[in-house]
C-alpha cells in the first residue's frame, strides 16, 4: 500500500472515530514513549488499514510476544553490548538462509549486498542515536539506507516507531523495531511513536477521563494523566478547561 492510500484509511477512521468518542486522538499526532518500557511486540497489526484506528478483540492479548526475545533485539544488544559480528546474530543466519533459497530479503539480492548495505546502516544508525540522540523522522530528512532499493525508501520508514496499546494501557511495539530496539538497548528517556491502533476498551477509559479526570483513579488500575503518555493532551485539555472555568468564576465579565 502507497502513502495515498496509508492517507486515505487514516483520514477514515479518523471521521469514525470523532462520531462514536468523546475523546478521539488525532491519528497523526505522536506519543512519547519510554523505550525502556516497551516489553512486547504485537505481530497480529498492520499498516494497511490506517493509522490512528479503535478496534476490539483480543489482539492485545494473543497477538503479543516478548520484544527482548525477539532476533531483532537480541541481535542489537548483542551487537552493540557485546561487540558481536552481525554474522553471528540470529537475522544474520536467517537471511544468509533466504539468499541460499534464492529469495531476497528487504530487497536486497545477495548477502554481500545485505552486509554492505544494510547492515552498515543499522551500524551508522547506533553510532547516531548514540552520539546525538533519537531524530524524529518528522523533525529530519529521511535517510534510507539504501536510494536504489524500494524497500528501503517505503513510506512506512517516514513514520515513528509504531505502537499499538491495549486494553490495559500497555504500549506494544508493532513497527519500527530496529529503532525502537536500538533506543531501548541505549536507555533513552523517550522516543516519539505513532499510534497504530488502541483497544476499544482503552478508548472508552479516555473518553471517560475525558469527561471527568477523577475518573482515572477509578480505573481498575489507577492512572496518572501526567505520566501515561496517551492521556498528556487529554489532561492537558482539562487543566486549560478548569482555568478557564476559575476565571469565569473569578471575573464574570469576562468572554472566553
Amino acid at each position: 500500500m502507497d502513502l495515498d492510500r496509508l492517507r486515505y484509511y487514516t483520514r477514515w477512521h479518523a471521521f469514525a472515530n470523532d462520531q462514536r468518542y468523546r475523546a478521539p486522538a488525532d491519528p497523526w499526532a505522536t506519543r512519547r514513549v519510554d523505550p525502556t518500557n516497551l516489553r512486547h511486540h504485537n505481530g497480529r497489526l498492520r499498516l494497511g488499514r490506517g493509522i490512528g484506528r479503535v478496534e476490539g478483540g483480543n489482539w492485545d492479548i494473543n497477538g503479543k510476544e516478548p520484544l527482548r526475545e525477539t532476533a531483532v533485539y537480541r541481535s542489537i544488544r548483542q551487537r552493540y553490548e557485546e561487540g558481536d559480528p552481525w554474522e553471528e546474530t540470529p537475522p544474520y543466519r536467517r537471511a544468509k538462509e533466504r539468499f541460499a533459497a534464492g529469495s531476497r530479503v528487504r530487497g536486497y539480492e545477495s548477502i554481500d549486498e545485505y552486509r554492505r548495505v544494510r547492515l552498515a546502516y543499522l551500524d551508522d544508525l547506533i553510532r547516531s542515536i548514540e552520539e546525538e540522540g533519537y531524530r524524529p523522522n518528522t523533525e529530519a530528512d529521511h535517510e534510507p539506507a539504501s536510494t536504489e532499493n524500494p524497500f528501503e525508501g517505503a513510506y512506512v520508514h517516514r513514520l515513528e516507531p509504531v505502537v499499538a496499546i491495549g486494553r490495559s494501557r500497555e504500549v506494544q511495539l508493532c513497527e519500527g523495531f530496529h529503532r525502537a530496539a536500538i533506543t531501548s538497548v541505549l536507555e533513552l528517556d523517550g522516543v516519539p511513536v505513532n499510534v497504530l491502533c488502541r483497544h476499544e476498551e482503552w478508548q472508552r477509559a479516555r473518553d471517560r477521563i475525558a469527561a471527568d479526570p477523577s475518573a482515572a483513579q477509578n480505573h481498575e488500575a489507577p492512572i496518572d494523566p501526567r505520566v501515561h503518555s496517551d492521556l498528556r493532551r487529554i489532561e492537558e485539555k482539562a487543566s486549560r478547561f478548569s482555568a478557564g472555568r476559575m476565571s469565569r468564576d473569578l471575573f464574570p465579565g469576562a468572554s472566553g
